[in-house]
């Protein structure tokens, strides 16, 4: 049944179209602190934006400078190729730097019609939540004006609703990976996930009860030796990556990951003005390195690694990643103090180095063990 979820990831820009052909709207989206629910409640496609198969990006080069990570340039690969033309809008926000120069050069040289980044602030404070609310107030009358509706109250309930029906069912596949071992692999729930980003929320929901049910009648694995892995870090949307890790003799249980459960923690309070419980819950869920202050990343990343009993953790960023890769000491810390090992990988946007990777992933391995033997 993954292959389901593989299928739909790997065809997402033909089933696009399809929608566009059929007469409804898509707005891309880059970052996940952009409110889905908005899009969706207009009658408009969410389709997140990730990089394509490029391994070059000789395009996106020519507008952006190298040291600049390989995940925009490759978004912007993606755009001046001309495999996301369909596109409608394209909204994004002031997460990084990086992503904001892409912004910058999107608004600048692609020909979508609709542009828009949203200005999310770091902190949560009364003042910075009446601001992002004031925010997507904005946001709203832009989707009222492309499509020509009204975005109504209760539409936007109704895709909240929905859109916490996801975050319910996600969560409950994570809380499986805390067996061991999980009935699931790592590599298999990123396929789960990535499809969440690109297909009709509705039919999403309902293609993951279907696995759900399918994970929950599987017959429990016999227990085997392997290394409990949590993995963390800049934007990872290759499941062939987690596949490598495991394949050398451990199963990722959780993650830290805008795909992963970074996108997904975190439900919207059904109640009061709904602007406000969309702000509320993008600027309380699970951190990432731009909200501060760290030490509340800190605590959570420590809780996640002791809920689902790592025996070590990945830290990956992007090359010339200045959130995560610059916040990598202060992770780490946390993670000493509880003694749980960290590995960091340092890596481009589109996987390559197997071997390399293999050669780390397997010292890091060699060190645990002899931890166990130790104890």
């Amino acid at each position: 049944m993954i292959d389901r979820f593989k299928e739909i990831f790997n065809n997402r820009r033909q089933l696009a179209r399809e929608r566009v052909e059929g007469g409804q709207k898509v707005i891309g989206w880059v970052c996940t602190y952009v409110p889905e629910e908005m899009i969706h409640a207009a009658g408009i496609l969410p389709f997140r934006v990730v990089g394509g198969e490029h391994v070059e990006t000789p395009l996106a080069d020519g507008y952006l400078y190298t040291n600049l990570c390989s995940f925009s340039r490759n978004c912007l690969e993606e755009g001046l190729s001309g495999q996301l033309d369909f596109l409608h809008g394209y909204v994004s926000c002031n997460s990084c730097d990086h992503i904001r120069r892409l912004f910058d050069n999107w608004m600048q040289f692609m020909k979508t019609p609709y542009t828009r980044a949203l200005g999310v602030p770091c902190k949560v404070t009364p003042a910075t939540l009446k601001y992002f609310v004031q925010d997507l107030t904005l946001f709203r009358r832009d989707l009222e004006e492309i499509t020509g509706e009204k975005v109504s109250d209760e539409a936007l309930w109704e895709a909240i609703r929905v859109y916490n029906r996801t975050r319910t069912l996600l969560e409950e596949l994570y809380e499986m990976r805390k067996a061991d071992p999980p009935p699931i692999s790592g590599a298999d729930v990123m396929e789960v996930v990535r499809a969440a980003c690109v297909l009709p929320r509705d039919e999403y929901n309902q293609l993951l009860e279907e696995l759900l049910q399918d994970v929950r009648g599987r017959r429990r694995p016999e227990a085997e030796d392997h290394y409990r892995l949590m993995i963390y870090g800049s934007e990872l949307d290759s499941p062939d990556y987690i596949r490598i890790i495991e394949e050398l003799g451990s199963i990722v249980v959780t993650d830290d990951l805008c795909m992963g459960s970074r996108y997904f923690r975190g439900e919207v309070k059904v109640n009061g003005d709904p602007l406000r419980a969309l702000a509320e819950r993008y600027l309380t869920k699970p951190m990432c390195p731009r909200m501060h202050p760290a030490p509340e990343r800190i605590k959570y990343l420590q809780q996640l690694a002791r809920d689902f009993h790592v025996d070590g953790v990945i830290h990956q960023s992007l090359k010339f990643c200045d959130l995560h890769a610059g916040q990598f000491l202060v992770s780490k810390a946390g993670y000493d103090k509880i003694g749980v090992p960290v590995l960091n990988l340092e890596r481009e946007y589109a996987l390559s180095g197997h071997g390399q990777i293999r050669t780390r992933v397997s010292a890091f391995f060699e060190a645990l063990e002899g931890r166990r033997i130790e104890q």
